[in-house]
């Protein structure tokens, strides 16, 4: 017998397997299961977990957009209470739920007496958005091409400099051939060397390089050392980078000093003189910028414990728009159709609004929780950070893990230590000699104030920063050793040794 959670049409059937009568049977069956249905409204209660502040408050207005009974409490009406932590407001109805699992309407609760607060606002001056104001970086094209309208230069000369300029890639080197670009004007060679020598003039130095070795060259050109009487030290790098770039990332000062009939500590000058050029110099002006970070939480010493305080400035306190509920609930003076379509927008908003509410609530939970695990740390700093995973926090405040991990995801931190993300309070854990875990982050803070200490001429190898680890009780294997020092950006020993 098989049994449907579906209504079928009974039917039997009847067939023989080796001499024996088999019958099947579809019946009609019920059955009662529970299933997480996942609406709209729960769907968008969920996506606004892992919003940072700044795009929470960009969702804000646009469903303020889409949702007319939504309006923001103004300034003078918003009640301010000191020294209390941020709780579920109490203004926002309970709502119960129909058989269908749609949010049933209490009138009752959102249709106010009196209507003193629905008078017509007065509307503000507009004013310019943030970005508006500031002005925007010019480009490395825009930079080159303000250049060379300053420039005084032939026609046919500008027109092959321009398409040079628009075949500059980002790191500022030019990723064409000059005579094909004024062939394809009918311009000879001689434009296209004379168009070249020109950009190559522009700043920053070193731009419109076909190759990292003639863009450190032409640096060294500008190099404001010539002035100080060392021109002899430029030609000496200037010679060092015509023989070949490979020399100089490991370099052997001895011999290169044996080579050139040159002193090791001229050497040293010239090689040190190649590695502070910039070898991608149309980075400066990439539009990538830093983004500023604007905390989510912040966390304040009160006596002996931590406060923690949501951060939401910019956004907007919202509230059901009671003229239009009003409309909603008037039966006699409100169409149907504008009464459907109002209960509609009315549920929406009252969901959006406790979907706000829940998220403070939830962020609050899981930054007091960290701040729990992580008091040591905010004490006395990365040395006392544990190792902290997203279940331990999700136990501690009876959450699922998913819901710890969104709220973690892309927010900020201002806490004594300074301002970090969330996720730097969930370092890995290793094993220390002693017994105990300690967090990688201490484990690399380590690892940098050791190579800050060594001796310059004779630097420290992997496996013996891994035996100064072992002496204080942090056992950990050199390859982990190589791994961090890579993610601190250390370079390796023989590049950080120094001949002096």
């Amino acid at each position: 017998m098989i049994k449907l959670g579906i209504f079928i049409w009974a039917k039997n059937f009847v067939f023989e397997v080796r001499g024996i009568h088999v019958a099947l049977q579809h019946k009609m069956a019920m059955r009662s299961e529970q299933r997480l249905v996942m609406t709209a409204m729960l769907r968008q209660a969920i996506g606004l977990l892992p919003l940072n502040r700044m795009e929470m408050q960009q969702a804000v207005q646009q469903e303020m957009l889409n949702n007319p009974l939504l309006e923001e409490v103004q300034d003078e009406e918003k009640e301010v209470v000191e020294d209390v932590m941020p709780e579920m407001r109490d203004d926002i109805p309970e709502y119960q739920y129909d058989e269908r699992g749609e949010v049933e309407i209490d009138w009752e609760n959102i249709v106010q007496d009196n209507y003193d607060d629905l008078s017509p606002k007065t509307l503000t001056d507009d004013f310019p958005s943030y970005e508006q104001t500031v002005a925007r970086p010019d480009t490395l094209q825009e930079q080159l091409e303000r250049q060379l309208s300053l420039s005084v230069v032939a026609e046919p000369i500008r027109r092959v400099a321009e398409q040079i300029i628009w075949n500059i890639n980002e790191e500022g080197y030019l990723v064409a051939d000059v005579k094909e670009l004024s062939a394809e004007m009918g311009l000879g060679s001689l434009e296209a060397d004379k168009a070249l020598n020109l950009v190559q003039g522009f700043t920053p130095p070193g731009i419109a390089a076909r190759t990292l070795q003639e863009c450190l060259v032409m640096q060294l050109k500008n190099n404001e050392l010539s002035m100080n009487g060392n021109s002899h030290v430029l030609d000496l790098a200037r010679d060092l980078l015509l023989n070949g770039i490979e020399q100089i990332s490991e370099p052997k000062y001895e011999k290169l000093a044996k080579a050139n009939n040159v002193d090791v500590d001229d050497v040293v000058q010239a090689i040190g003189i190649i590695r502070s050029l910039d070898p991608k110099p149309g980075l400066r002006f990439s539009e990538q910028r830093v983004e500023l970070v604007i905390p989510d939480v912040s966390v304040s010493k009160r006596g002996d414990d931590y406060e923690v305080t949501l951060n939401d400035d910019g956004l907007p306190l919202l509230r059901v728009s009671s003229l239009y509920a009003a409309m909603a609930a008037n039966k006699v003076g409100t169409s149907p159709d504008t009464r459907k379509y109002l209960e509609e927008k009315l549920r929406a908003a009252a969901w959006f609004v406790k979907s706000i509410e829940q998220r403070k609530l939830t962020i609050l939970k899981v930054c007091r929780s960290i701040v729990l695990f992580q008091k040591d740390f905010l004490e006395h700093g990365v040395s006392r950070l544990k190792p902290l995973v997203l279940k331990d926090v999700a136990l501690d405040i009876a959450m699922h893990e998913s819901t710890v991990s969104r709220v973690t995801t892309g927010k900020y931190m201002d806490t004594p230590q300074g301002v970090l993300s969330f996720k730097y309070f969930f370092p890995s854990g290793l094993e220390s000699s002693a017994g105990e875990s300690t967090s990688s982050v201490a484990v690399k803070e380590t690892i940098k104030k050791i190579v800050e200490q060594e001796n310059p001429q004779k630097p420290l190898t992997d496996q013996q920063i891994a035996e100064k680890l072992k002496q204080e009780n942090v056992a950990i294997a050199r390859r982990t050793v190589t791994k961090y020092r890579k993610e601190l950006r250390i370079s390796p020993t023989r590049k950080r040794r120094k001949i002096r």
